[in-house]
């Protein structure tokens, strides 16, 4: 009985709670009902079929039972003890979600296996998790497993599991180093069970700032950061939380102020910040990012849009998720590289051009990887970006926050349900439709993004002209009786832009999507056992270890005052992938000149000439047509100017 009333009390707080912080401008996540459609849909779809589907082909660690059980380590040499439960955290994630997006029931029975078992083998003072792993790491990764599972099931378990686990934790364990990012499950359990004990806890570890990295004197600092780079955007969501819940505005301007340093100092020209491990800078533009970091900043900045409802966080989204993220992986979703570069016109297992682990196999396209976490992550950044496409904001406004093909069901607060689908083939296009039904009429606050690239927006209502104003980089509202077969269909312009990158060269980038040149590639079979894998290999033959090495002519300089001409190709499949090379539905021509520039070494992709110019070595100029990033494995973005 006192178990029963325990659930129903712990049911009734999460409902007085709410789903949102208090300060959050929207709420989203697995909750909101969205069906991917189109493009989207096709990517999870692969990504079903590809990795995440097939964990034998990731060996270790997920070939294992993953959080249903023990997991045992498969060398006594490498790796910390926690390393194998942080990665199959981030894989359960990433499939759970993809599970519940696709309606797939085994990869959902297999995500909430892992659940079950946690609730289950909790310690008898409510510890979860592998009781002989020290680190609070793992958990902090897996509460966001649990997160989603709640989110979808409303299953009252698991605050109640999440707090009795926190409250075991003095400050001076959760200030320890990473174990600080606990603070990101705290204050959702805070808001589910309203124990204010989780928040003070979360308010006191921060504001100490022992755990080191990005503390808040650091956030507050002009200074440039410098740490792992994977801390970095764990840690960088933190003062966005904790400005969520509590309102004050410190946290929010530390928040603010660290991610303007972040974006100053190390941001790539796909949307991710230079992070080959470490934060290493984007003064030398073919430093790489891993690929763990593409899914860990595109999450924090998820947090950064819910809290502030500022649209340049989902501008920020897209460009990371549909470049870089697209462009980490095969477009089979069967093979991943652990560091990807907006240059990289080589990719074998000798071509790592980063320092670290110079020259191995950390830069070609794989389904192993030396280090396993980025095989785990990588499963993220899709779900995650659809989880988010759609939110609910305050005054019970429903708000198309991210774009792409796809629809949203709505509860309305007389019970009545609305259906929104987004008919687009954004980002490839600027054209993008809502059709609306629902039994008769509702008034209804819409919002949509004007993004803060796009200088020509308009909307038309049902075929007519909206008069209000459609300023760039902000929300903007449509009130109106909405009725079943309403049509909204929103323009946005999509010029082609030279972006300067000084000292360095010039990039292309056409709405959310940079442009590269895809330079022609010879792709062969991997079947090297290298001695760093620690003799994991993939164990099903479909899955392949690529050694990918140029083909044809990549050593090309960008023409002075160069004026990009957009191409619309014929002969496009109707529902073809568009992130599949040859069905690109878009290309960038540009004048080029051929320069005196080669690898290095042979074997490394070479970093931008002097200054970001070049000689040209002749007179003739030639016209490359530029394919969207995501579409690319071996890629030439950032081109020196041809003097």
């Amino acid at each position: 009985m006192k178990r029963l009333f325990s659930l129903l009390l712990l049911t009734l707080l999460a409902l007085t709670a709410g789903a949102q912080p208090p300060h959050a401008a929207y709420q989203g996540g697995m909750d909101v009902d969205i069906t991917p459609r189109g493009w989207i849909e096709e990517f999870l779809l692969r990504q079903q079929s590809g990795l995440t589907g097939h964990p034998e082909a990731l060996s270790y660690p997920y070939d294992s039972c993953l959080w249903a059980g023990e997991i045992g380590r498969n060398t006594e040499t490498y790796g910390c003890d926690w390393w194998r439960y942080e990665q199959t955290a981030y894989y359960s994630d990433g499939l759970l979600r993809l599970g519940y997006l696709l309606n797939d029931p085994t990869l959902i029975e297999k995500g909430e296996a892992g659940i079950r078992y946690t609730l289950e083998n909790a310690s008898p003072t409510g510890k979860l998790g592998n009781a002989r792993i020290e680190s609070m790491w793992p958990m902090c990764v897996y509460f966001r497993v649990m997160q989603a599972c709640y989110e979808r099931t409303g299953d009252p378990r698991i605050p109640e599991a999440l707090e009795r686990h926190y409250l075991n934790f003095p400050k001076e364990e959760i200030e320890k180093w990473r174990n600080i990012v606990t603070i990101e499950g705290m204050l959702w359990t805070y808001g589910k069970t309203g124990n204010k004990k989780l928040l003070d806890l979360c308010e006191s570890a921060y504001n100490d700032g022992k755990f080191g990295d990005l503390t808040p004197e650091v956030a507050a600092s002009d200074e440039r950061l410098s740490m792992h780079g994977v801390t970095c955007m764990e840690e960088l969501k933190l003062p966005m939380l904790l400005y969520a819940y509590t309102g004050k505005q410190r946290y929010l301007d530390l928040a603010l102020n660290a991610e303007r340093k972040l974006t100053r100092d190390h941001m790539l020209p796909d949307g991710v910040p230079a992070s080959a491990e470490a934060l290493v800078g984007n003064e030398n533009v073919i430093n790489s990012h891993e690929t763990c970091d593409i899914s860990d900043y595109s999450w924090t900045l998820e947090q950064f849009l819910l809290t502030t409802g500022d649209a340049r966080w989902a501008d920020k989204i897209e460009k990371a998720v549909f470049n870089a993220g697209a462009g980490a992986v095969t477009k089979d979703f069967r093979a991943l590289q652990y560091f990807s570069s907006v240059n990289q016109v080589i990719a074998t297992g000798r071509s790592n051009h980063n320092d670290f682990f110079h020259g191995s196999t950390w830069m070609a396209f794989r389904p192993t990887h030396q280090t396993e976490c980025c095989s785990g992550n990588v499963h993220r950044f899709m779900p995650n970006y659809v989880t988010y496409m759609w939110l609910r904001g305050n005054d019970g406004a429903i708000a198309a926050a991210l774009y792409g093909p796809s629809v949203g069901e709505f509860e309305l607060p007389d019970g009545r349900t609305c259906r929104i689908e987004q008919r687009t083939a954004y980002p490839f296009d600027g054209e993008i439709e809502f059709v609306f039904s629902m039994k008769g009429k509702a008034e209804i606050p819409f919002q949509l993004r004007i993004p803060g690239w796009c200088d020509d927006a308009s909307i038309r209502i049902n075929g007519k002209s909206w008069k209000g104003e459609c300023p760039k980089g902000s929300f903007v509202t449509i009130r109106r009786k909405f009725r079943d077969g309403d049509r909204i269909r929103l323009h946005l312009g999509m010029e082609p832009v030279v972006t300067p990158l000084p000292g360095q060269g010039v990039y292309i980038q056409r709405g959310p999507l940079v442009f590269s040149y895809a330079v022609p590639q010879r792709k062969t079979e991997d079947t090297t056992v290298y001695a760093n894998m620690n003799g994991k290999v993939p164990a099903n033959p479909e899955f392949k270890c690529w050694s990918i090495e140029p083909a044809g002519a990549w050593n090309f300089a960008l023409c002075p005052d160069a004026k990009p001409e957009v191409i619309l190709p014929e002969g496009i499949e109707a529902g073809s992938y568009p992130f599949d090379a040859e069905q690109a539905p878009v290309k960038i021509r540009v004048p080029v000149k051929r320069i005196d520039w080669t690898l290095e070494e042979e074997r490394y992709t070479p970093r931008l000439p002097e200054g970001g110019k070049a000689r040209a070595i002749s007179d003739k100029t030639e016209y490359l047509d530029l394919i969207p990033y995501g579409c690319t494995e071996l890629r030439l973005t950032v081109f020196p100017v041809a003097e």
